[in-house]
């Protein structure tokens, strides 16, 4: 292998900045580059999802790499997506990254065909086989509809070309195992940048990141903290990212971060069909996790009570019986489906006073909710909708209450 090594920390996955016509735009991500090696992030993924490299020509994905090769070659490791859904398109890809000066190459998974984990596993070995780039593989079975297992992860770690995994299954207790089998010298970076901190805490090596590309200095420390094993140093340097880690795909991924770069002032707004522009109705929302994240100035866009996801809140108690009856389960995807979000605050089950029965799953409980909405009519919706569940399911004997926020002490 030749080349930088393969980082830990904060790699971004990096936009390919565009004009408003939709041309690229070499000069902004050259200052993009600039920005990101200042900031502190680690590695630079180009040409990936967050790139749209699956609209780019051939020659917009050579003006690319030289661009990165240029500013960043030999200073920060760069990796350029070469996966498709053909073996030896894959293989010509990854040449060609090589010889544009690539220190590594992410293959993802065949997307659409489906294949089986034999296939996998003799589809990336093929194409390490025919490599002279380390290769990255990533799993994201919600775009491709295939899932690499784990087993099959293992296998193809063993091949000298293959030197890491992207993991966006949304799986965070793959990572213990596959790093006690597979050694330290794998790279194992999280593809989710709301479950990285956790990931890296349980052994993972950092974040191939969409959040980095507006917030490159914040998820570096996060990471920074993480690797530390300094599980409360990294939740406080994440908390202000948390609400850019949901809302930066509110749409789908890259729409909403292009368009938040450019309410940064990053770059233009331009991105490429079948992707749209940002939708009118997520313009508040992005807005209020940039201010949140501390990307620009400004408080909360949201009306209402604010908290630290930049939405308004509300805290519900829901009792009965939630969990024989399927109320809790019912009521979480009410939630979900209306667009909220929710932390369990409290949780409490009665005591199994049961004499003759030793395991009585008939039993009251209550949950405390911390339920969010986008806005106050959202949260409003959500409210009455869960009110309306319980209403209906008898059977779960519930109630919900709201519960009153205490009060600020008052100063002496």
């Amino acid at each position: 292998m030749s080349g930088m090594a393969l980082p830990a920390g904060s790699l971004v996955a990096l936009v390919t900045p565009m004009t408003d016509d939709g041309q690229v735009d070499i000069p902004t991500m050259r200052e993009l580059l600039r920005w990101h090696k200042a900031e502190g992030t680690d590695g630079v993924v180009i040409l990936g999802t967050t790139g749209e490299a699956s609209t780019l020509t051939d020659g917009e994905k050579a003006e690319v790499m030289a661009a990165a090769r240029e500013e960043i070659g030999g200073e920060l490791p760069i990796v350029v997506g070469t996966g498709t859904i053909s073996t030896q398109g894959t293989i010509a890809a990854t040449k060609q990254a090589k010889l544009f000066g690539a220190d590594a190459a992410l293959v993802v998974t065949p997307y659409y065909v489906k294949p089986s984990q034999a296939g996998l596993l003799q589809h990336f070995t093929a194409i390490a086989d025919a490599s002279e780039l380390p290769i990255v593989l990533y799993n994201v079975p919600g775009r491709t509809g295939v899932d690499m297992s784990v087993e099959t992860t293992v296998a193809l770690s063993r091949h000298p070309m293959i030197a890491g995994l992207k993991d966006a299954t949304g799986d965070n207790t793959r990572v213990g195992p596959m790093r006690a089998i597979i050694g330290d010298d794998f790279r194992l970076y999280s593809g989710e940048d709301a479950m990285a901190r956790e990931y890296v805490l349980q052994g993972g090596d950092g974040v191939i990141s969409v959040t980095a590309n507006v917030a490159p200095a914040a998820v570096a420390k996060v990471m920074a903290t993480a690797a530390s094993r300094d599980a409360t140093a990294s939740e406080a340097a994440d908390a202000p990212l948390a609400s850019l880690h949901r809302d930066l795909f509110c749409e789908a991924n890259p729409i909403p971060v292009k368009w938040a770069l450019a309410k940064m002032g990053k770059t233009k707004g331009g991105i490429r069909l079948p992707l749209a522009e940002l939708g009118l109705d997520y313009h508040g929302r992005v807005q209020a996790a940039l201010q949140q994240g501390r990307c620009i100035a400004g408080g909360s866009a949201s009306t209402g009570k604010s908290n630290s996801y930049g939405w308004p809140s509300r805290r519900l108690l829901m009792q009965g019986h939630l969990f024989d009856q399927g109320l809790i389960n019912q009521a979480l995807e009410v939630i979900e489906k209306r667009g909220g979000d929710f932390e369990i605050a409290a949780f409490s089950v009665q005591p199994n006073d049961s004499m003759r029965d030793e395991f009585n799953f008939k039993r009251k409980s209550s949950v405390q909710l911390l339920v969010y909405g986008v806005d106050v009519a959202a949260l409003d919706d959500i409210t009455q909708r869960l009110q309306q569940l319980v209403d209906v399911l008898e059977s779960a004997e519930g109630s919900l209450t709201e519960v009153p926020d205490e009060p600020e002490p008052v100063a002496a």
